[in-house]
């Protein structure tokens, strides 16, 4: 089968933060003007600005001065979600970026990070420079990648959810707690466990479930077998928490 190629210099454009210049990871737009960029390079920008300086980086709009400059934004996993189908391999190039950010500032690799290296040791980035000087997008006949690692499979999953308390609105009742331990078909996404609980603990708008990792927020897409095969390959267990937070 021929290999098929995308030219960066169409969807480039599309896909890319202009604070960094990388593609959009984890993308928040902000409300006023919806610009989006990486939600990390958005809050950085913001961190040493005064409330009166809060302006959009691409179009200086404005911005309403309040305490949480993250009221001002929103997130868009829509948009994530096409990066990511758009970009199957980008996970890998971003586990190499944080691997290269800690070893160039003389830090130690966190034990999630370590994790997620034991995987993609031996697999190639998904951008490279052809012969002819330019830049291109790996496909998925070139080389194995993460995501030939969730082909469909029928094996369970052991999971593990605990509550994190740490942004639920203190005026949050909820009647009913799921079970701590599922046993769950590997073939799900983190979007069908987040539709369970939303369920279960009886969660509807403004309130919103979402699903960590550690710190990290889980994408809706993200399979579970992924998440199994990254960050719990020796176990037999996956433990993610879960929280509730009021989308204003």
């Amino acid at each position: 089968m021929e290999s098929l190629y995308f030219s960066l210099n169409e969807i480039n454009p599309l896909l890319q933060c202009s604070l960094c210049d990388g593609y959009l990871i984890d993308p928040y737009t902000i409300k006023e003007c919806m610009h989006t960029f990486c939600r990390t390079c958005i809050l950085s920008y913001f961190k040493n600005l005064s409330r009166s300086e809060y302006k959009c980086p691409k179009c200086d709009v404005n911005l309403e001065p309040v305490s949480d400059i993250s009221k001002c934004l929103i997130p868009d996993r829509q948009l994530g979600d096409i990066v990511r189908s758009l970009l199957p391999s980008l996970d890998i190039d971003e586990i190499n970026n944080e691997k290269l950010f800690y070893e160039q500032n003389s830090l130690s690799i966190p034990k999630d990070l370590r994790l997620k290296l034991r995987l993609v040791k031996n697999l190639s980035p998904m951008r490279y420079t052809d012969q002819q000087g330019q830049i291109r997008l790996r496909s998925f006949n070139d080389k194995p990648t993460v995501s030939s690692l969730t082909k469909k499979s029928i094996i369970p999953i052991a999971l593990q959810i605990e509550l994190c308390k740490k942004f639920i609105d203190p005026s949050l009742i909820l009647k009913q707690y799921p079970r701590k331990y599922l046993c769950v078909n590997s073939q799900l996404h983190i979007d069908h466990i987040r539709k369970y609980l939303e369920t279960i603990c009886q969660i509807s708008k403004p309130y919103q479930v979402y699903l960590f990792f550690y710190d990290s927020c889980l994408s809706d897409s993200t399979p579970l077998l992924l998440i199994k095969n990254l960050l719990f390959p020796s176990t037999d267990r996956i433990k993610l928490y879960f929280s509730i937070i009021l989308n204003k």
